[in-house]
């Protein structure tokens, strides 16, 4: 594994190399002293990672990252730096994965870095990978990126009434996820509550967030309707409460809506990224009987599942929900017979697509018929299988 480190100080560049000095056997690390330098070594081919200062003379870290993005798409980008101003993390928040703050120690730069690559590894296809390290912004819901504008225009604006909005649509939803969890706030523990986020963050940072254009404008998505993308954005919402229902605990509840939230969030980025490809799925799924998932691995190798659980587990959301996204269609049974946040997605997926878990899954992670009845009724409530995004 090949990782770059850029500082335009040589005792911070000599003191994360002393850091991961045991882990060379594993990693093959460089250092530049600056922008240019590091986009001439990452011409020379195979980083994985760079991870990067923000302030430097020059091109800073925030140019470098616009560069590494759209020269080196599939290059996992992380800032690692003590410069937390407002308009740093603004600048950096469509181009960069993962944010540490120094100092950091080694474990814990090593557990960031391994976990982007195993994420990484979910797509087999480095022209997928290069997709989705294309990907600057989310498709976001007209009809609600309109409403989020006009709300956030009023000096009075409320913030409950803001993150009741921004839930709504996970593209607006995962950044700002994105932002309040990385360590330019400083959290405590990652919050998954949309609520506490918009709160922590402060309407100022949100309004800023959602007039960037580049990382909440609405976009034309060629051969899908805003019909259909209105309808996907409320299956997620849809599925995420489902899934809260099946759940124990404020913290398991708010993870397992943010998971049904977003398991379907990958299809959005093949919509934005992949013009036609909708159709093209649509009509596989009329010839052969597959269902969606099915279709889009046939054609890509890969399917939204992997793609979103990628997007998602390298913006820095935690693992479990990442894990959730990309696995929502093929789960493993968790350890012990008890329902976690995979197997939570997974059931209320298929419930409000219409489908019934397999007898065996459920048996396996310890659903009695009386709890599927009970949320089968909860699904009728919700908005049932009818017209519903699969």
């Amino acid at each position: 594994m090949k990782i770059l480190f850029v500082d335009d100080e040589p005792r911070i560049l000599q003191g994360i190399t002393r850091s991961v000095f045991h882990l060379l056997d594993e990693w093959e690390v460089e250092t530049a002293g600056s922008g240019p330098e590091a986009l001439e070594i990452l011409a020379e081919g195979g980083f994985q990672v760079l991870v990067t200062d923000m302030r430097m003379p020059g091109m800073d870290g925030a140019a470098l990252l616009v560069r590494v993005h759209d020269e080196f798409p599939d290059v996992v980008r992380i800032v690692l730096s003590g410069h937390t101003e407002l308009e740093a993390a603004l600048r950096v928040v469509p181009v960069a994965h993962q944010f540490l703050t120094k100092p950091c120690d080694a474990e814990q730069l090593q557990a960031v870095i391994e976990r982007a690559l195993n994420l990484r590894a979910l797509l087999s296809s480095e022209s997928l990978r290069s997709l989705v390290g294309h990907v600057k912004s989310l498709p976001a819901v007209p009809r609600i990126y309109a409403k989020l504008t006009a709300m956030l225009a009023d000096p009075d604006a409320c913030i409950r009434d803001v993150s009741d909005l921004i839930e709504s649509d996970p593209a607006m939803c995962v950044k700002v996820l994105q932002l309040v969890n990385s360590s330019f706030f400083s959290a405590a523990r990652a919050t998954t509550d949309v609520h506490r986020a918009v709160s922590r963050l402060g309407i100022r940072m949100v309004k800023n967030l959602a007039l960037m254009v580049e990382v909440f404008s609405p976009r034309s998505v060629q051969g899908v309707s805003e019909a259909a993308m209105e309808r996907q954005a409320q299956h997620g919402l849809r599925v995420g409460t489902l899934a809260s229902h099946m759940v124990e605990g404020q913290i398991m509840k708010d993870d397992a809506f943010m998971s049904g939230l977003l398991h379907d969030i990958g299809k959005l980025v093949l919509w934005a990224e992949q013009p036609g490809l909708h159709e093209q799925v649509m009509q596989r799924m009329e010839e052969s009987q597959l269902q969606e998932h099915e279709a889009e691995r046939e054609i890509l190798s890969a399917s939204h599942a992997e793609v979103g659980g990628y997007l998602v587990g390298v913006w820095g959301l935690p693992y479990r929900i990442a894990e959730a996204v990309a696995f929502h269609h093929n789960p493993a049974v968790p350890h012990g017979d008890a329902i976690d946040l995979l197997s939570a997605t997974h059931i209320a997926n298929e419930l409000l697509s219409g489908r019934a878990p397999s007898d065996e899954y459920l048996a396996a992670v310890g659903v009695t018929p009386g709890q599927l009845d009970a949320w089968r009724a909860r699904a009728s409530e919700i908005g049932g299988a009818l017209g519903d995004a699969a």
